[in-house]
């Protein structure tokens, strides 16, 4: 019985330090990956310092263009938004991991119905991308709890990396440009055919609103200039799709600047990349057009 309680513990100690030492190697080749999920979730947790951050999904990490801000409001941007559906969960453990190392000025947060409503393919587990920054926050091991999954990442950190093993592998020739400063941009022109407005026929998430809550209040508490965006779309829905978030913005005195039916852009093809995402020069348009808008805010930005 001695000498199996003596296997098992050799086993068990040969298992944490080989688990420890792989997930060591692991983690320094996903803060070197150029693949988008890699590079964005590091950099943002691990490395950027800029004064304004662009919050957000995949229409943040499309239309938002760090240099187009930086010239126009002098100061410098980074843009930390994600694909695959980013909700507040993945939101507020992003922002309290930003929190543990600095305290940016500004955060522009491109909000989405996703945020608030209970959208498909878009409740807790989108934390689960915060996995490899397991222990570097209250917050975020909170929304890492809720997904639970958060004994099993500290037991092993090698599965705080298993979504990610291909593109560890290929990272290095990933698809991010890191000049870009965590903009994506998108090539090509829309399809029209076929193309519907996107609706929300969902009822609203109460946890999903009292984390956009505590993010807010985290944000004031941190003395950080909170403006909430939504960015255009090719086509709308009849419906007021934003109605809660302006009302939200108004109860904590924060700007919302609306343009998902703004006429620069709405019904504009050669903008598009797809019926929600801006293209590269749709992207461009739109930064410049927020760049000026931000400027005018008092107090300053």
């Amino acid at each position: 019985m001695k000498k199996l309680l003596l296997h098992i513990a050799i086993v068990a100690c040969l298992f944490f330090v080989f688990d420890r030492l792989l997930g060591f190697g692991l983690g320094f080749l996903y803060s070197q990956s150029n693949a988008t999920d890699e590079y964005k979730i590091s950099y943002s947790n691990e490395t950027t310092r800029d004064p304004i951050l662009f919050f957000g999904s995949s229409r943040c990490l499309h239309h938002y263009v760090p240099a187009i801000f930086e010239k126009e409001l002098g100061k410098g941007c980074f843009n930390t938004a994600d694909w695959g559906i980013k909700n507040i969960y993945y939101h507020y453990g992003l922002l309290s991991n930003i929190l543990t190392r600095y305290t940016p000025q500004t955060i522009i947060f491109e909000i989405h119905p996703c945020d608030w409503l209970k959208t498909p393919y878009s409740d807790v587990e989108r934390a689960n991308s915060l996995a490899p920054y397991c222990g570097m926050s209250d917050g975020c091991d909170e929304m890492l709890r809720q997904s639970g999954n958060y004994w099993k990442y500290q037991l092993s950190w090698v599965y705080r990396y298993s979504g990610s093993f291909p593109s560890l592998l290929t990272g290095k020739f990933g698809s991010m440009d890191r000049s870009l400063k965590g903009w994506k941009p998108m090539d090509g022109v829309m399809d029209t055919t076929g193309i519907k407005a996107e609706e929300y026929p969902f009822v609203e998430d109460s946890v999903k609103i009292t984390l956009l809550e505590r993010f807010i209040n985290d944000c004031q508490q941190h003395h950080i200039r909170l403006i909430m965006v939504e960015s255009p779309m090719y086509v709308c829905s009849q419906q007021d799709v934003f109605e809660f978030p302006r009302k939200l913005a108004q109860k904590h005195h924060i700007p919302f600047l609306d343009h998902y039916r703004d006429s620069d852009f709405v019904g504009h093809a050669e903008l598009f990349y797809d019926f929600g995402h801006l293209n590269r020069e749709g992207a461009k348009r739109f930064s410049e057009k927020l760049s000026k808008e931000l400027r005018k805010i008092r107090p300053a930005i």
